[in-house]
This record gives structure tokens, sequence and C-alpha cells, in this order.
């Protein structure tokens, strides 16, 4: 469960900003009617308004996922090292304070607000890594798929998150958007520090008949203790690098929806900014849904040996990227139908819930040992989608943002949704590799 709300806060620090940003943002709209007269729609007051350009609008966005790029990869040892437990604790703590200071820097210089979601993205860069180290000592292998559903709590997030602040900006200031991130922390920290250790057998509420099943589970991939992961032989990996690849596909089709959808929901699609809040979240919401319901059916298919591992992770390939790709497509051809719009970005985020039995889960199967290294490395190549989304959709609008350029940017995430689940398809595998086995531990023991 601590798995599902870490990733959902984790994503809280990053999904409030968008649609934040909508309300700080100074943007009159010039509106040509059929008269031939010229009508210019005011933005209502969230606040002080700011001057900043689409290209400073897109940075601010992307700040977050250059930090979270910056970290991503010494995150997973770091995880492997101090445990997951302190990671994320001290991770959060510094993250939440900065967001919190960030309302204080605010300015008409868009560079003091883009230091502070730099930094914000650096503390979240190490949490995905801290997890996929803490589903690797927790989770028996037979229900790796349903765990790693827990990592949807992004969704989680991001639906909680995205609503209650795009209410609280159009009835309070874009102010709040910042603040109720500490409310959330508070919560957050205490039941983390209460809830949560780094293994079963040092956990108070689990029982030793549990952690002994845990333990027994795992016949002896996973070991406990300190060593340094073998960086070298991940990164040449053929089945780890297209690991990356298709993780790749997924992440980018996230981000899309995280980073630019409220900017589409608001500026082509005309929703006001309650909604927006909204309805961005209700993609991801499906995501999350589906996510279970493929989590659960993927663990059902591989424990009761229906389905051979391999079939079963390359075979969802077919919900988590071709039909989200597929779905895509179908923007070129939508028209102006704003709720057939909104309802193919549901389709497509439902469909990708499937990768928790493809791509994220991959890296338990290759080695569970160093999950968080090879998370941390995913995580920086995927997240680089985070900015690079924004900056192609601001090249792309900036003459003129309606529906055909926007379709651009909606076929080319189709055709990298494709086309990274076929490197998966071709090369990734489900063997655990030889690089899992510690070579030095400080302690002897194994789970």
């Amino acid at each position: 469960m601590m798995v599902l709300w870490t990733a959902a806060f984790n994503y809280c620090l990053r999904s409030f900003f968008p649609v934040t940003l909508i309300a700080m943002l100074d943007r009159n709209k010039t509106v040509h009617l059929d008269n031939g007269s010229v009508s210019v729609r005011m933005p209502p007051d969230y606040g002080p308004k700011f001057h900043w350009t689409t290209f400073q609008e897109c940075q601010l966005i992307g700040a977050y996922f250059y930090g979270f790029c910056l970290t991503s990869i010494p995150g997973g040892p770091i995880a492997e090292h101090f445990g997951p437990y302190w990671t994320v604790l001290v991770s959060t703590l510094i993250g939440a304070v900065i967001t919190q200071l960030s309302v204080f820097v605010v300015m008409e210089s868009w560079v003091p607000l883009f230091v502070c979601r730099l930094l914000v993205g650096m503390s979240g860069g190490v949490q995905y890594p801290s997890l996929q180290v803490l589903i690797g000592a927790w989770a028996p292998p037979s229900e790796k798929g349903i765990f790693t559903s827990c990592l949807m709590g992004n969704v989680l997030g991001t639906v909680i998150t995205q609503a209650i602040v795009g209410y609280l900006v159009s009835t309070m200031s874009w102010s709040w958007g910042f603040y109720f991130t500490g409310i959330a922390a508070l919560i957050f920290i205490l039941s983390w520090s209460l809830l949560v250790s780094d293994y079963p057998e040092q956990s108070w509420f689990c029982s030793e008949e549990e952690a002994t099943y845990v333990h027994n589970s795992h016949e002896g991939s996973v070991t406990a203790g300190q060593s340094k992961p073998p960086i070298l032989k991940i990164l040449t990996s053929i089945p780890f690098i297209s690991s990356v690849i298709g993780q790749f596909g997924v992440l980018w089709g996230l981000y899309l929806v995280l980073t630019v959808v409220p900017k589409f929901m608001a500026e082509v699609l005309q929703f006001d900014l309650k909604k927006v809040g909204f309805l961005t979240s209700t993609p991801s919401m499906s995501r999350m849904v589906l996510g279970f319901f493929f989590g659960g059916i993927g663990d059902f298919l591989i424990r009761k040996e229906l389905v051979k591992k391999v079939y079963v992770r390359k075979g969802f390939i077919t919900f988590s990227h071709f039909l989200p790709g597929t779905v895509m497509f179908l923007y070129s051809i939508v028209g102006e139908n704003a709720y057939v719009a909104v309802t193919l970005l549901v389709t497509m985020m439902g469909f990708n819930g499937a990768s928790v039995v493809t791509t994220l889960v991959n890296p338990q199967d290759l080695a569970p040992n160093y999950a968080g290294t090879q998370c941390g490395i995913i995580d920086f190549f995927g997240s680089m989608s985070g900015f690079i989304i924004p900056a192609m959709v601001g090249e792309i609008t900036k003459n003129k943002s309606e529906l055909p350029e926007w379709a651009i940017v909606f076929v080319v995430t189709g055709i990298i949704y494709i086309t990274t689940g076929l490197v998966f398809i071709l090369f990734g595998s489900v063997h655990l590799q030889p690089w899992n086995e510690k070579a030095e531990t400080t302690t002897g023991s194994t789970s």
C-alpha cells in the first residue's frame, strides 16, 4: 500500500504544477468572430500573473524533469546502499520544503521558479528506484505484477492532485497549488515513517511466518546487504537495453498527459480550469484501474502456469504499446469534437495500464538485486520525454494552437508507442541475468 502512496505523492509534486502554471500566466486570447469583429478573451483572476513566453513556460514545466533525470541514475545505488526507507523519507521532505518556498521566489523573472522546480525534480528522481528496491525485497516472484501495479499510484496522485488543485486555484489563487503539497507531505511522511521497513523481517507488523514465506519464495535471487552495482554489465545487456527502450514509450505517453494535456484542454478544447483539473485526471484514472486489472491477470496466468512468463510480458505489449499507439493515430481524423478527444485519451491511458506486466516489471525479472539501479537508468532516459515533449509542443504550436497542430503531437506519440513496443518484443527477456549475483555484501543473509 505504501508503494502506491509513495508513487502518488511523487506525482503530486510534479502534476500540480502544469495546472497551477496555467493560472499564473498572463495570456489574453484574441478571437475572430463570424461577423468579422475581434474579441479579446481575458483570463480569470487567479492571483498575480506573469508575462512569461511560451519558451519559458515550457522550460518551467520541463525543469522538474531535468532534475529528475540528474538523480535517477545515482538514485538506484543510493537506495540499494542506504535502503529505500531513508532515501524516500529524506527526499520527500526536501521536495516538499522547496515546493513551499517556491511561492516566495516567484517573480517576473522565471529563473528562480525554474531553479526550485529543478531541485524538486532532483529530490523525486531517487524515489522510483527506491520503490523497485522495496518491491524486490517484499514481493514474492508470483505476485510481482500486482506489487508493480502499485506503482500506478502515480495515477492516483495525478488524479487527486489535479482535481483538487484545479478547484483550489480557480476558487482561491494559484499559490494554493503549492500549499496543497505541504499538507499532503505531512500526511505522507508520518505514514511512511510508521509503516515502512526495508525488509519483511525488519517490519513490526509483518509476522515471522509471512517473512519466512517471502524469504523462501525468492530462492536466493534477492540478497540482503550492500554491493557495487555492475553498471558496465547492465549497460551492455541487450535485454536491459530493450527494457529501457520499451519503458521509454510508456513514459512518453504518460508524460504527454502529465505535462501538456492540461494546456491542450484549456487552449484547444476550451474547458475552464476546474474542468481541466478533473478531465486531465480522467485518462490517468483509467490507467490505474486497468493497471491493477492487467497486473492481476498477468500474475494469475504466471502463477497457475497457464501461460509462460515470456508470453505474458511480450504478449501484453499489444495492450501497453500497440493499442495506445493506434488510438493516437485517430487524432488525425477526430475533428473538433472535444469529448471524443478526451475519450481517446482515456482509452489510450487505459490500455497502457498493461505496462505493469510488460516493461515496468521487467527489471524484477532480469535482476531483482539491482532493480533500483535498473529503474534509475530507465527513468533517466524515459524522463527526458518530460522536457522534450513541452519543447516539441511549444515549437509546433508557437504560431497556432489548434487541433491540427496537436494531432501532429499525438501521431508522433503513436509512432513512439509502436516502435518501442516492437523493440521489447524482439529483444526483451524474462530470464534472471548473471549480473544479478552480488559479488560482495556487508551481510550474508539472503531473502
